[in-house]
Protein backbone atom coordinates (compact mmCIF):
# COMPACT_ATOMS: atom_id res chain seq x y z
CA UNK A 1 0.00 0.00 0.00
CA UNK A 2 1.40 3.36 -0.92
CA UNK A 3 2.07 6.07 1.65
CA UNK A 4 -0.72 8.20 0.16
CA UNK A 5 -3.28 5.40 0.52
CA UNK A 6 -2.13 4.70 4.09
CA UNK A 7 -2.51 8.36 5.08
CA UNK A 8 -5.92 8.51 3.42
CA UNK A 9 -7.09 5.40 5.28
CA UNK A 10 -5.85 6.76 8.62
CA UNK A 11 -7.51 10.11 7.96
CA UNK A 12 -10.81 8.44 7.10
CA UNK A 13 -10.68 6.25 10.22
CA UNK A 14 -9.99 9.27 12.46
CA UNK A 15 -12.89 11.19 10.90
CA UNK A 16 -15.25 8.31 11.62
CA UNK A 17 -14.04 7.96 15.21
CA UNK A 18 -14.35 11.68 15.92
CA UNK A 19 -17.86 11.78 14.43
CA UNK A 20 -18.99 8.86 16.58
CA UNK A 21 -18.06 10.63 19.78
CA UNK A 22 -20.02 13.82 19.11
CA UNK A 23 -23.20 14.28 21.16
CA UNK A 24 -26.46 13.93 19.23
CA UNK A 25 -30.04 15.02 19.76
CA UNK A 26 -31.44 11.52 20.07
CA UNK A 27 -34.40 10.66 22.28
CA UNK A 28 -32.20 8.65 24.65
CA UNK A 29 -29.85 11.64 25.07
CA UNK A 30 -32.83 14.00 25.41
CA UNK A 31 -34.05 11.98 28.40
CA UNK A 32 -30.85 13.00 30.22
CA UNK A 33 -31.89 16.69 30.13
CA UNK A 34 -33.27 17.74 33.53
CA UNK A 35 -34.91 20.89 34.87
CA UNK A 36 -32.36 23.28 36.35
CA UNK A 37 -29.51 22.34 33.97
CA UNK A 38 -27.50 25.13 32.36
CA UNK A 39 -27.26 25.62 28.58
CA UNK A 40 -23.68 24.32 28.69
CA UNK A 41 -24.77 21.10 30.40
CA UNK A 42 -27.51 20.53 27.81
CA UNK A 43 -25.12 21.23 24.91
CA UNK A 44 -22.71 18.65 26.38
CA UNK A 45 -25.55 16.11 26.10
CA UNK A 46 -27.24 17.10 22.81
CA UNK A 47 -24.46 18.89 20.92
CA UNK A 48 -24.67 22.34 19.36
CA UNK A 49 -28.26 23.51 18.76
CA UNK A 50 -29.47 24.20 15.23
CA UNK A 51 -31.43 27.29 16.34
CA UNK A 52 -31.21 29.65 19.33
CA UNK A 53 -33.62 32.48 20.20
CA UNK A 54 -32.98 34.72 23.20
CA UNK A 55 -35.23 37.38 24.74
CA UNK A 56 -34.78 39.53 27.83
CA UNK A 57 -36.93 41.96 29.75
CA UNK A 58 -35.40 44.53 32.06
CA UNK A 59 -37.88 44.68 34.90
CA UNK A 60 -36.17 47.58 36.68
CA UNK A 61 -38.24 47.68 39.85
CA UNK A 62 -38.60 43.89 39.68
CA UNK A 63 -35.54 43.49 41.89
CA UNK A 64 -37.67 44.78 44.78
CA UNK A 65 -39.94 41.75 44.35
CA UNK A 66 -37.10 39.30 43.74
CA UNK A 67 -37.63 39.16 39.99
CA UNK A 68 -34.57 41.08 38.81
CA UNK A 69 -33.94 40.91 35.08
CA UNK A 70 -35.93 38.16 33.39
CA UNK A 71 -34.40 36.45 30.40
CA UNK A 72 -35.23 33.41 28.35
CA UNK A 73 -33.60 31.31 25.68
CA UNK A 74 -35.15 28.72 23.40
CA UNK A 75 -32.76 26.16 21.90
CA UNK A 76 -33.79 23.74 19.16
CA UNK A 77 -31.99 20.65 17.86
CA UNK A 78 -33.23 19.25 14.54
CA UNK A 79 -31.89 16.05 13.08
CA UNK A 80 -32.82 12.77 11.45
CA UNK A 81 -33.89 11.38 14.83
CA UNK A 82 -36.37 14.15 15.64
CA UNK A 83 -36.59 17.61 17.11
CA UNK A 84 -35.67 18.62 20.66
CA UNK A 85 -36.80 21.93 22.13
CA UNK A 86 -35.44 23.27 25.44
CA UNK A 87 -36.53 26.52 27.09
CA UNK A 88 -34.20 28.20 29.58
CA UNK A 89 -35.28 30.89 32.03
CA UNK A 90 -32.37 32.73 33.65
CA UNK A 91 -29.95 30.12 32.22
CA UNK A 92 -31.70 27.10 33.74
CA UNK A 93 -33.87 24.52 31.95
CA UNK A 94 -37.51 25.41 32.60
CA UNK A 95 -39.18 23.03 30.12
CA UNK A 96 -38.31 20.67 27.27
CA UNK A 97 -39.97 18.46 24.69
CA UNK A 98 -38.99 16.01 21.96
CA UNK A 99 -40.87 14.99 18.86
CA UNK A 100 -39.91 12.58 16.11
CA UNK A 101 -42.23 14.29 13.62
CA UNK A 102 -41.65 17.83 12.34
Amino acid sequence: MSLYKSLLAISLLLSILVGCGAPQATYSNFLKVQKGMTPEEVIDILGEPTDVTTVSADMGFGAIFGLGDLGGTNMVWKGNNGKANVIFINNKVKSSNFTNQF
